[in-house]
């Protein structure tokens, strides 16, 4: 179901849809933007704060690391004297003193002895000094310093205490370079401070002493809560172990919970001491930021950054790695970690998103009312418009439209033109009825005319074809007549084959112009009846074979293995498709050879044995019925009444497939090596009339044989394709739908050899000829009168009642056009007597129209025979109305059709009880080749059995052999 939408839908939508778009997207452009540039700004104020406190770092620990350059140089230029302890701890004050930033510088030797001065904690700007000796290196004693650097007073000693376990000392004996130790405790003091030391040696690269210095936290701490970054900002960092060092928040990097408990005079602090974690830290940011350090800890000093929310907030995250400017230069493996939350550079991009939005929601309001408004002026004459136009629908002529006098604009010209077009419509409505009247009338005419002329022609074929018959029929008998006479020379009988021959070509010819007319009108029907496949196509060989070694030809025919051989179909109709594409490619082949190849599909391969029980149930259902029939009608089935209409028949076709329960499908290939089609003349191959290049240049043929081919092939369900190449050969491909054939009902074939006369012991039938051509009478009496048969003729069907009611004929041939009185009439009063019970009506007539078949048969005829007709026809007829049976020519043989032998159950008595089992459970699972190698040992004892349970075998009748065993053991048991 299509949905129509309204104009004004259509021109309201696009205009606000643009409108709203547009700002809708200048506005998200403009947040993109704008977000953009706040996270170009955040990341240029990360990277100069994180660069500013990289610098204050690097200068610091610098300062560190020249102190000990420079008292490295002293000791290196004589200037200080190792052994004069007083001048280091002179140069040691000196020097703390130089460089506020430092909290401690130490001076170690390899004994023992150690001298340090150290800014004191509890009293800031003080100094103390800490040393020990070689004679007892254990005992650190420490000494407050007054302002000229000499000892002042002793505050305490710390026994045992080694030198040699410091963290400072240990790393430069390990590494025998300058470097940094890891965070630690000072001492008993809260507080955290790292050490560079460098070491020095003698020539003989023997240790000779260490400085170092002690660079207290305390300091970067105190930096980074000064730092005036934006409110939110955090700045942490961390060591190499994940300690956290200093932050820019107000929390210490360790915990000392028992600070004021346990603290003495000195400051020192004796209760627990925990550093902590970032992700310990008091404050979110920071310990939520430490969940993604692990995970984007910069490789090769690299600077990272990443995002992360926190309650609803948005955070960017940057760890930059501690680097100098000298890279040389030995420096912690620290990380300086900044985070920056986004609301503090968004909250003008968000107010702005928020305007934004409002613009867009009040363009949308604006843009509706607008679009509305606008609608409206538009639609308005327009909906007056399609109002005017259903009234003219409703044949209100004269409706206006009532578009504004002074609109001027596209929409009033509309509506002017509308009107005029209104006026000019009434103005043609009132001639156009008559003119329609009027050529309704020539109309109906002209169809009268073409029926009529149709008709005509379908009459005029019919009649020519009957007119032709007639004559053909004496041409064709006598030339048969003759063909068998003995005394005929060789040079004779060739011509009186060549007039055979040219008669049945005019037959032919005659026939597919009468196919063409009856598939023109309309009336091609199938008759199918069952037949032997391969017997067909054998007499199609023999047919053929002799015309093909003429020309040099070889001719092949190959049929697979699963093709059956009984089928119910069209054979009449089927044997011209295969006659006129043989007959073609042996036309156009010079050389090489002619291939016919029938194969099945497979669906009747993989299906034979799913087959079976069906074609049982027909055999039985349908034979017994199709035989009851024929017998109540004194006829075969080939003697009902066809259908007349192609829809009819292809109806009956399918209801004859359904109650075989087997459709299978059929494909005939023609190969030929020949001259091959070109391209352009396979488009109108299929055209009546017209011929290919090939057939021109011979003057041969019709043009009608591939066209009534392939409306018989499609009649028959399937459809003709062709494959050729020009001077390689065609190949024609066609296939049918056919059930399988029922083989009790398969029609009884033709002698093939020349009648000499009756079989001794019969009857002397009497035959009566009605016919008004009197040659006809003769080709009959001549045909007939060598086997000793009693032989009257009549002229027309008075006569023939007269001779009917004195002489009573068993067979009448009847013609059935005939002056004075007709066959139809006659017949209907021979029929109509009592006397005419044991008396057979043959139809002979030259139509072959099946309507014409069917008004004989309804006449009352027993049977029908089309002129021209072949002398083993009129012999068929007599053995299947009156048993008439012969002896041939060539072997001198009885020619009798024998019944198919009907097996009882006692004829198996003869056989064992164990062969009847193994019969019985192989007919039970169907195996064809267990039973025939069952009934090979007894086909010499008793061959009628053999045979008749080989045909129940070929018939897939293997109910038929169970039920036979069962019966026979039944009567076995009732004996015993």
């Amino acid at each position: 179901m299509n949905h129509k939408l309204p104009l004004r839908i259509v021109l309201i939508v696009p205009f606000v849809v643009q409108l709203v778009g547009t700002v809708g997207l200048v506005g998200y452009l403009s947040y993109r933007s704008g977000q953009q540039a706040v996270e170009n700004l955040s990341e240029r104020l990360m990277t100069e704060v994180v660069e500013q406190v990289n610098l204050y770092i690097q200068q610091n620990l610098q300062t560190a690391m020249q102190i000990n350059k420079m008292n490295l140089e002293a000791v290196r230029s004589q200037a200080l004297d190792l052994n004069n302890l007083a001048e280091i701890e002179k140069l040691l004050w000196l020097r703390i003193k130089q460089f506020e930033t430092v909290t401690g510088i130490f001076l170690g030797f390899p004994d023992g002895t150690f001298r340090v001065t150290h800014r004191r904690t509890e009293q800031p700007g003080r100094i103390e000094g800490m040393l020990s000796d070689a004679e007892r290196p254990e005992r650190l004693t420490m000494y407050l310093l007054d302002q000229w650097g000499n000892r002042a007073e002793e505050l305490f000693s710390l026994d045992p205490f080694f030198i040699n376990k410091t963290l400072w000392y240990q790393g430069a004996v390990s590494n025998r370079a300058p470097g940094w130790t890891k965070s630690f405790q000072v001492g008993k003091l809260p507080i955290l401070a790292v050490n560079t030391y460098t070491p020095f040696f003698d020539q003989q690269e023997q240790l000779q002493g260490i400085f170092a210095v002690n660079v207290g936290l305390t300091l970067i701490q105190d930096f980074l809560n000064s730092l005036d970054i934006c409110h939110g900002c955090r700045i942490a960092i961390i060591d190499e172990d994940g300690w956290l060092l200093a932050s820019s928040v107000d929390e210490k990097p360790f915990l000392t919970p028992e600070l004021k408990d346990k603290t003495d005079k000195y400051g020192n602090y004796h209760g627990s001491f925990q550093r902590l974690k970032p992700s310990e830290s008091k404050d979110p940011a920071i310990a939520t930021a430490a969940n993604y350090w692990q995970t984007l800890s910069p490789e090769n000093n690299t600077m990272t950054r990443s995002q992360f929310r926190l309650e609803q907030e948005q955070y960017w995250l940057q760890l930059t790695p501690l680097a100098f400017s000298n890279p040389e230069i030995s420096h912690p493996n620290w990380m300086i970690a900044i985070i920056v939350p986004q609301s503090e550079f968004m909250a003008q991009i968000n107010a702005n998103r928020r305007i934004t939005i409002i613009l867009c929601i009040l363009a949308l309001v604006v843009a509706t009312v607008l679009g509305v408004l606008t609608a409206r002026w538009i639609t308005r004459p327009i909906l007056q418009l399609n109002q005017a136009a259903k009234s003219i629908s409703q044949g209100k002529w004269a409706q206006e439209t009532k578009v504004e006098s002074n609109r001027v604009d596209e929409v009033g010209e509309l509506a002017q033109s509308f009107n005029r077009m209104a006026t000019e419509l009434q103005a043609l409505l009132e001639t156009l009825e008559q003119r329609v009247i009027a050529r309704t009338t020539e109309l109906e005419i002209a169809k009268e005319n073409a029926e009529v002329a149709n008709q005509a022609k379908s009459t005029f074929i019919a009649n020519m074809s009957h007119e032709l018959r007639s004559p053909l029929n004496a041409i064709l008998g006598f030339s048969q007549l003759l063909a068998c006479s003995p005394q005929l020379d060789s040079e004779h009988r060739d011509s009186i084959r060549i007039i055979n021959q040219s008669g049945e070509h005019l037959l032919t010819l005659i026939n597919n112009v009468l196919d063409l007319s009856k598939i023109e009108a309309g009336r091609t029907t199938l008759n199918p009846q069952n037949f032997d496949l391969w017997n067909l196509l054998d007499q199609t060989e023999d047919m053929f074979r002799l015309r093909a070694e003429n020309q040099g030809l070889k001719l092949l025919f190959k049929r697979g293995a699963s093709v059956p051989r009984y089928l119910y179909t069209d054979l009449l109709k089927l044997r011209q498709i295969l006659i006129n594409l043989l007959n073609n490619a042996l036309k156009f082949t010079t050389e090489g050879s002619v291939t016919l190849r029938v194969t099945t599909k497979s669906s009747f391969v993989s299906s034979q044995w799913s087959f079976v029980n069906s074609h049982l149930s027909f055999v039985n259902g349908h034979s017994s019925s199709v035989n009851n029939q024929a017998k109540d009608q004194g006829q075969t089935t080939n003697d009902q009444q066809p259908p007349t209409k192609n829809q009819q028949q292809m109806t009956n076709h399918k209801e004859q497939t359904t109650n075989n329960q087997q459709q299978i499908t059929i494909q005939f290939e023609v190969e030929d090596t020949g001259v091959g089609i070109a391209t352009e003349d396979l488009e109108q191959l299929f055209q009546a009339f017209n011929q290919t290049q090939t057939g021109k240049d011979t003057q041969e043929g019709t043009g009608l044989g591939l066209v009534i081919s392939r409306k018989f092939v499609q009649l028959m369900g399937g459809e003709i394709t062709v494959k050729s190449q020009v001077g390689v050969g065609s190949t024609f491909t066609f296939n049918i739908q056919a059930p399988l054939g029922n083989t009790e009902i398969i029609a009884p074939q033709s002698p093939n050899c020349n009648i000499l006369t009756l079989a001794p012991n019969q009857p002397r039938y009497k035959i009566l000829v009605v016919d008004d051509k009197t040659t006809n009478r003769q080709l009959l009496i001549k045909l007939l009168s060598p086997l000793g048969l009693e032989l009257l003729e009549a002229s027309n069907g008075e006569e023939a009642i007269v001779i009917w009611q004195e002489w009573e004929p068993d067979l009448i041939f009847m013609d059935m056009r005939m002056p004075v009185m007709d066959g139809y009439q006659a017949t209907r009063q021979i029929k109509s007597s009592t006397q005419a019970r044991n008396t057979v009506v043959i139809a002979l007539t030259a139509s072959v129209l099946e309507e014409e078949k069917s008004i004989v048969l309804s006449a009352g005829c027993d049977d029908f025979v089309g002129k021209p007709f072949r002398g083993s026809v009129i012999f068929d007829i007599l053995t299947k109305h009156l048993g008439v049976q012969y002896i041939c020519e060539a072997t001198h043989e009885t020619l009798v059709k024998v019944p198919s032998y009907d097996l009882k159950a006692t004829e198996l008595k003869i056989m064992p009880t164990d062969w009847l089992a193994q019969l019985y459970q192989a007919a039970t699972a169907l195996d064809e080749e267990l039973i025939l190698s069952l009934l090979q040992p007894i086909r010499e004892l008793y061959p009628p059995l053999a045979t008749a349970l080989t045909d129940l075998v070929h018939q897939y009748r293997f109910d038929k052999i169970k039920k036979l065993i069962e019966e026979c053991n039944r009567e076995l048991r009732i004996e015993n």
